[in-house]
């Protein structure tokens, strides 16, 4: 039977005490293992036997609870970032293939659609400009713009949040221009083209990979 030295010890109980990005988590786990070993091959080089040396090492470098918080801040900052980056990346493909799929569909169409149906379209297409900038923003706050402005856990919490409630968004705004338009309701399935197929599978696919993205940060941010 092996028995883990105070330095396999302590990364041990960092990496359950830490939730986020397996890479991300990985490199610092890597990081605080290179410190420890480095400080105890010091204190060893003084004389010290190795697991003297190794407890000492763990004794400077802190507990896990006072190193855990900060950790786990820069872990929720870096999954937030990811959400931000697909969140921003998936509506602006998702808004310019379903765009480009509603222009060659119209094409065959003598509906015209009314005032509150214009104002609901353009409320959406409107809404995704604005959700791309946000996410562009939330992005660059949880990478570089870390160093200018002070952002968390919370922030990387409420970048999970409204990923989240960006799908919903989108979600309830694609079933309202559905159901009230006739062209799409009455449209056969056998004359869909290529660009329509592809905006259902994106309606389909990113959804669901934006949410569990979005949770993932509601969990880093909380652990």
């Amino acid at each position: 039977m092996v028995i883990a030295g105070p330095i396999d010890a302590y990364v041990t109980s960092l990496r359950r005490a830490l939730r986020g990005p397996r890479s991300a988590k990985a490199d610092l786990l890597a990081e605080a293992r290179d410190g420890l070993t480095d400080a105890a091959e010091h204190y060893e080089s003084t004389g010290l036997p190795r697991l003297a040396a190794e407890r000492l090492a763990v004794s400077d470098f802190g507990p896990v609870a006072d190193l855990a918080p900060e950790y786990q801040r820069e872990l929720a900052l870096t999954q937030a970032r990811r959400t931000a980056v697909l969140v921003g990346t998936a509506v602006a493909a998702q808004s310019l293939v379903s765009e480009l799929a509603w222009r060659r569909e119209a094409t065959s169409w003598t509906w015209q659609p009314d005032h509150l149906y214009t104002l609901l379209a353009n409320t959406v297409d409107y809404a995704a400009y604005a959700v791309v900038a946000a996410a562009l923003l939330a992005a660059l706050a949880c990478g570089i713009g870390a160093r200018y402005v002070t952002v968390g856990r919370t922030f990387a919490r409420a970048t999970g949040i409204a990923a989240i409630s960006v799908v919903a968004f989108f979600i309830a705004g694609s079933i309202l221009l559905s159901a009230f338009s006739p062209a799409w309701t009455s449209h056969s399935g056998a004359g869909i083209s290529a660009w329509h197929a592809v905006a259902s599978a994106l309606t389909m696919t990113l959804p669901v990979w934006m949410t569990v993205s979005g949770l993932r940060c509601v969990r880093a941010a909380a652990a």
